[in-house]
């Protein structure tokens, strides 16, 4: 999360039963039976409100082995078929082990590359460490911290001066039994060509990790675009910059907040086989061509009515649209929940097609696409989930939601921060700031 810098808002063991991937209770079609609480009239457990999606299971943030949450991310592992949510806290990442997840176990936490050598502390050093805490998590501390997946491997960047980027082997995860849970994890790669990022995102078919939002360290500082060549995952290699001062306007001329980039199979045969990314740039929409990363190049910046912080955003499966939220519109326009629909079809010129209102009155903040499904984490109006139903016209549909903070409704930076849609057996999971991780069941339509 980024607002202008004016608005910018200012441990504990418990016990752990060991679960296999065997013991989840799946039926024949791989789809887990029965959450533990079922939507059931609107309401689950009788304080979430719901719309088919029921709840499996909740983590605070002290079980997390935190204050408080931010960005949440995934892994599977192919060979044993268990599945992890990766959990973003203001000092570090917490571990859940979600296979069963009806009994989630949160097997470890990887310390913030700040931190010093923390992977030796006890649970109860941790516990003692707390009167050396403010409200909002260690000192120093920042409430940014974002990661995504390469090879069996995460990569977490902060805005906390200093921090790098911080390279995890989670293969390490498999090795931990309930007798050790949960361990204490350092990294065990760290990238310091640039020091502070505000979020990162990796092409999985290409091995290039861009950071962006880069604003301490030795190269592309000025908030743009950092490429990382992370093919060998624990060695990772300095690929080029990328910044274009027609884009930002907020934090800095050319400041990208959020980028997907992709090998682009679309609609624009000029461009097909390419290496695209997407970048919500404050108050631009930005696409650019990275395949050379020595010299990569802008194909458009476009703004759009009503821009007050472009903040994030996902193609469609077939490249022909783009979904975005303004996370500051709502406050600074009064208009409620919105998100914004981009036909891509052409990248030197993307048209705004219009944009979809929902029936909240919530800050919009990330989201994601799988299959003809958007995910969004719209902070105090939690998880939406909507069908793409007609984006030519804007249109979408909402199929379900799932309000992690029942009876608050404000235009406010609580809630859910973000979530995790490509787990198995329809699982989703949503980081509550506040009030931790969400398991979560989308039963369908």
């Amino acid at each position: 999360m980024r607002t202008a810098p004016k608005t910018l808002f200012t441990v504990c063991l418990f016990s752990f039963f060991w679960v296999y991937a065997c013991g989840t209770g799946s039926d024949d079609n791989g789809q887990l039976e029965a959450a533990e609480y079922p939507c059931i009239d609107g309401k689950a457990k009788e304080i979430y409100p719901c719309k088919n999606v029921d709840l499996y299971a909740k983590l605070s943030p002290e079980k997390l082995l935190g204050e408080r949450l931010n960005d949440v991310w995934g892994w599977r592992d192919e060979d044993s078929g268990r599945e992890f949510a990766i959990v973003g806290l203001t000092d570090g990442l917490s571990f859940v082990d979600i296979t069963d997840p009806v009994n989630p176990l949160v097997v470890g936490k990887l310390w913030e590359s700040t931190a010093g050598s923390n992977a030796s502390r006890t649970a109860n050093e941790i516990l003692e460490s707390r009167s050396l805490m403010h409200d909002d998590g260690f000192k120093g501390a920042s409430i940014w911290r974002d990661m995504k997946v390469y090879r069996n491997h995460v990569f977490v960047v902060s805005e906390e001066s200093g921090h790098g980027m911080q390279v995890f082997s989670l293969d390490r995860l498999l090795d931990v039994n309930n007798s050790e849970m949960p361990v204490f994890f350092e990294h065990d790669a760290l990238y310091m060509e640039f020091e502070t990022a505000h979020n990162i995102a990796i092409n999985e078919e290409t091995g290039f990790a861009y950071a962006v939002g880069t604003r301490e360290g030795e190269n592309c500082t000025h908030g743009g675009m950092h490429m990382v060549d992370i093919r060998e995952p624990l060695n990772p290699q300095f690929a080029g910059c990328y910044l274009d001062e027609r884009g930002g306007g907020v934090i800095a001329d050319g400041y990208i907040h959020d980028t997907q980039c992709v090998i682009y199979h679309g609609p624009d045969t000029r461009n097909n086989g390419e290496e695209i990314c997407f970048s919500s740039s404050e108050l631009k929409f930005l696409i650019t061509d990275v395949s050379d990363k020595s010299a990569p190049a802008t194909l458009s910046v476009t703004g759009y009515d009503g821009a007050a912080y472009s903040h994030q955003g996902w193609l469609t499966e077939d490249h022909r649209y783009f979904l975005m939220n303004d996370e500051l519109d709502e406050i600074h326009n009064g208009h409620p929940t919105r998100t914004y629909i981009w036909n891509v079809e052409d990248l030197e010129d993307p048209e705004l097609v219009g944009f979809h209102d929902h029936g909240t009155n919530a800050v919009s903040h990330n989201l994601f696409i799988r299959d003809n499904y958007v995910y969004q984490g719209n902070y105090l109006a939690g998880l939406r989930i909507l069908r793409l139903a007609d984006l030519a016209n804007a249109r979408l549909e909402e199929t379900g939601y799932f309000d992690t903070t029942p009876g608050q409704v404000a235009l406010e930076f609580g809630g859910v921060w973000s979530v995790y849609p490509w787990f198995s057996g329809n699982t989703v999971v949503a980081s509550d700031i506040h009030n931790g991780l969400f398991i979560l069941k989308n039963r369908g339509e």
